[in-house]
């Protein structure tokens, strides 16, 4: 017994240390091929590496223990569940970010495909079917060729093939005969356990994953259930809460937009690609005629005719005798059986390859009843398929068996090379392993990172949207916004221009826009005059241009006059080796001993001169462009002088931010977009930080005659972000202080009666809290309604928000126009913090007029488009109370309430509305989703038969 265990241990290692190497053996030929590649990631490929970056950003600060950190962190991808990116982004963490960083994940899933083939094999078969089968998945062209891309496919693939790999073992240990010792109860909970962990998992990489785990999942339910084996029963139901436990959080925080956002990924994209109906033959044959190419017919062909002559043999010792109808390990009676199966090593094929077919047929049918087709949609087949073909190279046997075997995978494996790599023989490959060529790109790179490295260069201390007009695999979006995230997500690329309604809109709302000559790529027609807007329009001018290797052109235009633009005040200096901005011009010297205040401090040429310093009179000395110095007090000023400077020291590390000019035309009609510019002047974080709220209102002392142009300063795109202030502190006094202009148009309402307005600003600091009013400049606008306009910009985007915003009390009437509006806004900012930014100076001003309605919806439609759910409901509660006789106002805060799952509170939310309409559909419709999920079908039911009359 000792001798057999001790073979056991010796042959498991063997074959371990065998699949071991054949991972690293694949690994070292996928790392090869990535450093040979110069080419930029396409569409799919960039979306899913900035989303990497996204979580990368968001772990480095983690808050293990906040809520709020978990449904933030859960949001950050409300559409593709995030477990590829966490787990790329925890591989960034330790390479470095960049792509070739980022496919070094894919490693990791590898190494889990092979492990979970060859587990499957020593399950269903034996060890020499799993190593054969782990082999097989590296020399598959479907697995290659996609192991080579940064999508959610593979990782998919990798995880489902696990998550089988773990129900096979549990379900295994119910089905084991009479004979067998059962084993300890741990284990079986440990594989079920396991399973739902994997399950989870799969189910946070692609919700497709269910397409291929359903109906086997069924499958053993039914099976068990059919035994009355109820403990077993049991222990499944805890797996699946299990796996629960893994994906429910992040399809709890984004139930909502994943089901209105599959028509599109689904429906919407078969009909653009051109894929079959349904109720056609081909959308069933779909996945079967393109499997030779994802199997190659080498490792198609070969393995078949061995199964064939298996069965050949099987029916000749067996005579009609089914070998397939035992279990594995069962005990085998007749000698014949026993024989035949102890010479191929194949156990008791009949359960195995029944099993097999479970999942495979399953996952086809599933996979085929999806509208949308692609081939890389049902790689998950190919692992477990992959089993079948190992078996069908195992039953050749002999010295020519051999021959076959190891022939077809030498041949495989040259394929394999001769389609990754360009060194000749497509005669062959086109043969026998066809479509599947995928040569790394030799040339020199697409420019994407110099147009990043321009737009930052021009605009250092500002976020930018670029507007991106091709779209091509090499030049889109995706991938202009992927380099932008990689530097510290200074630059965004959004497609715009899509719409013909909306490009005028789209050219006056941005500042830089790339165009490109030759193929446009998969672009509308509205593209056409998007780019004669930005090329001839005279708004833009070309800033620089690239040759790309097809002969097309890469241009980069950029607006004349930005809507922004951000100035360091103070002279550049060198400060101790640091790369920061000088913060004196004039420091403080000994009036009688004419020494300077700083030790190390060059005042070569010095000059006294005098001045005036925050209210106080001494000499200061001009320090030298370039000069060095460090800060250390020597102690020669006298106390009264000493003094005064730690008192200008004080003030000007609390500086307030001032506003020196306003520029307005002297006269404007109301219901027009009016041209504003204000200039602002200030420390960075206060700036950075600082959201104004502006009110323009009457002379006349009619305070209700006013209208809002509240915004953040540089419309909250100062960038970087945050900045070290304290390292600024230390050797800086006071921290260097930048010049905002802001180029704007507000919106005087139509009703504004003519006369005479002049401005009213107050700071209020979006991290802090802190509000001052700001000292405004002279400045006077009339309003005249026989008034000429004033060309203008696009109005910024908080008051287009406020102005959708006003029109919700309509109802369903105005949420297409407004969901429709915000989409577009949306592209403009990126990261929408605009809503922010409107939620806190909304939130300030109903404190101080707490009965403004219009005010209150705002409120709510920020809440409700930051999927703020608890700030969505108290916003919608204060709009019910003052808007109390309008019907959508309850419906709007029932649908918050149903969002939530709080099917009781959205009924009594309903009530009222019931009374004041109880024939409107929406409240009807509303109030049948209540009823079902508190379990109410009859009440259901009256709901649906309502609205169907």
């Amino acid at each position: 017994m000792k001798y057999q265990l001790h073979q056991w241990k010796t042959g498991n290692r063997k074959y371990l240390g065998i699949l071991g190497l054949i991972w690293l053996a694949s690994a070292l030929c996928d790392r090869l091929w990535f450093a040979l590649d110069n080419s930029v990631p396409g569409w799919d490929q960039a979306d899913y590496l900035t989303g990497s970056l996204n979580y990368w950003q968001a772990l480095q600060h983690p808050e293990w223990f906040s809520g709020e950190w978990w449904t933030n962190l859960w949001q950050l991808s409300s559409k593709i569940p995030p477990f590829t990116y966490i787990a790329t982004a925890i591989i960034q963490h330790i390479f470095g970010r960049g792509t070739d960083q980022a496919t070094l994940v894919l490693l990791l899933f590898h190494a889990i495909l092979i492990g979970s083939v060859y587990g499957l094999g020593v399950q269903l078969f034996n060890r020499r079917v799993g190593l054969w089968a782990a082999g097989l998945t590296v020399l598959l062209p479907g697995l290659y060729r996609y192991r080579l891309e940064f999508l959610l496919d593979y990782p998919l693939t990798a995880v489902v093939t696990l998550s089988f790999f773990c129900l096979t073992v549990w379900r295994a240990q119910s089905l084991k005969p009479v004979i067998a010792k059962p084993q300890p109860n741990y284990q079986s909970l440990f594989w079920v356990i396991f399973f739902g962990l994997s399950l989870g998992l799969a189910l946070m990489v692609k919700q497709t994953a269910l397409f291929f785990l359903f109906i086997p999942i069924i499958w053993v339910i039914v099976g068990t259930i059919r035994r009355r084996n109820w403990g077993r029963l049991a222990q499944l139901i805890a797996g699946l809460l299990v796996s629960v436990l893994v994906f429910g959080f992040w399809y709890r925080t984004n139930w909502l937009l994943i089901l209105t956002s599959g028509k599109r990924a689904t429906l919407d994209s078969a009909i653009a690609e051109g894929d079959p109906a349904l109720n056609t033959l081909d959308a069933w044959l779909y996945y079967g005629r393109i499997l030779p190419f994802l199997v190659s017919w080498v490792l198609l062909l070969v393995p078949i005719v061995g199964l064939i002559l298996y069965w050949r043999n099987k029916d000749r010792m067996l005579g009609t005798e089914d070998v397939f109808s035992t279990q594995r390990g069962a005990e085998v009676n007749a000698e014949g059986r026993r024989g035949f199966q102890e010479r191929y090593g194949l156990g008791g094929l009949g359960c195995s390859f029944g099993w097999l077919a479970v999942f495979l047929v399953g996952g086809y049918l599933l996979c085929s009843l999806n509208v949308n087709k692609d081939a890389r949609y049902i790689l998950p087949l190919l692992p477990v398929f992959s089993l079948v073909l190992a078996s069908g190279l195992v039953v050749w046997q002999g010295g020519f068996g051999q021959q076959v075997r190891w022939g077809t995978v030498g041949l495989a494996s040259v394929l394999m090379v001769l389609n990754l790599f360009p060194l000749g023989g497509a005669f062959l490959t086109h043969f026998l392993a066809p479509r599947v060529q995928h040569f790394p790109y030799l040339g020199k790179p697409v420019p994407l990172a110099q147009v990043i490295d321009e737009i930052i260069q021009v605009s250092p201390n500002l976020q930018t949207t670029l507007g991106v007009l091709p779209s091509t695999p090499e030049i889109n979006q995706h991938n202009l916004n992927y380099y932008g995230a990689l530097r510290d997500f200074q630059v965004y690329g959004r497609q715009v221009g899509v719409r013909e309604k909306q490009v005028e809109q789209d050219a006056r709302s941005l500042s830089w826009f790339v165009t490109k000559t030759g193929d446009q790529g998969s672009v509308p027609e509205a593209q056409a005059a998007m780019v004669e807007t930005v090329e001839q329009g005279g708004e833009f001018k070309l800033h620089k241009s690239w040759d790309l290797l097809d002969g097309s052109i890469l241009k980069l235009y950029h607006r004349h006059q930005p809507f922004l633009k951000v100035e360091r005040i103070n002279s550049k200096q060198s400060i101790v080796r640091a790369n920061l901005d000088p913060i004196f011009r004039y420091l403080p010297i000994n009036k009688q001993q004419n020494q300077p205040l700083f030790k190390s401090m060059s005042l070569r040429e010095a000059k006294g001169q005098k001045h005036t310093l925050e209210g106080h009179e001494g000499s200061y000395i001009r320090i030298r462009r370039g000069e060095a110095f460090a800060p250390k007090c020597v102690g020669v000023l006298q106390k009264s002088q000493r003094e005064c400077f730690a008192q200008t020291n004080v003030k000007r590390s609390k500086s307030k931010i001032q506003l020196n000019r306003v520029i307005v035309p002297e006269t404007t009609p109301p219901g027009f977009p009016t041209p504003v510019t204000y200039e602002w002047t200030g420390n960075w974080q206060p700036l950075q930080s600082g959201i104004v709220l502006l009110t323009w209102h009457s002379l006349e002392g009619k305070s209700q005659y006013q209208w809002l142009h509240d915004h953040g300063i540089a419309m909250g795109n100062l960038f970087p972000k945050s900045t070290n202030n304290r390292q600024l502190s230390r050797v800086t006094n006071p921290p260097p202080k930048y010049h905002v202009i802001e180029r704007m148009a507000m919106l005087p309402p139509a009703d504004m009666p003519a006369g005479m307005y002049t401005l009213k600003a107050t700071y209020l600091n979006r991290e802090t809290g802190e509000t001052y009013p700001i000292s405004v400049p002279t400045v006077r606008i009339k309003i005249d309604p026989e008034a000429s306009t004033t060309p203008a910009p696009e109005l910024d985007l908080i008051t287009q928000f406020r102005t959708l915003a006003a029109t919700l009390p309509k109802g369903s009437d105005s949420l297409e126009a407004i969901f429709e509006q915000t989409g577009r806004i949306n592209q403009y900012d990126p990261i929408q913090d605009y809503l922010v930014q409107a939620d806190l100076a909304l939130t300030h001003r109903l404190k101080l007029e707490p009965q403004r309605l219009d005010l209150a919806y705002a409120l709510a439609l920020s809440k409700v488009l930051q999927v703020d759910s608890q700030g969505a409901i108290a916003a919608l509660q204060r709009v019910v109370q003052l808007d109390s006789q309008n019907p959508y106002a309850h419906a709007y805060l029932a649908f918050v309430y149903l969002y939530e799952w709080r099917g009781q509170d959205a009924q009594n939310a309903l009530k009222p509305a019931l009374s004041l309409n109880p024939n409107m559909p929406e409240v009807q419709a509303l109030s049948g989703v209540a009823a079902l999920m508190q379990g109410n079908l009859v009440k259901t039911w009256y709901f649906i038969e309502k609205l169907r009359n």
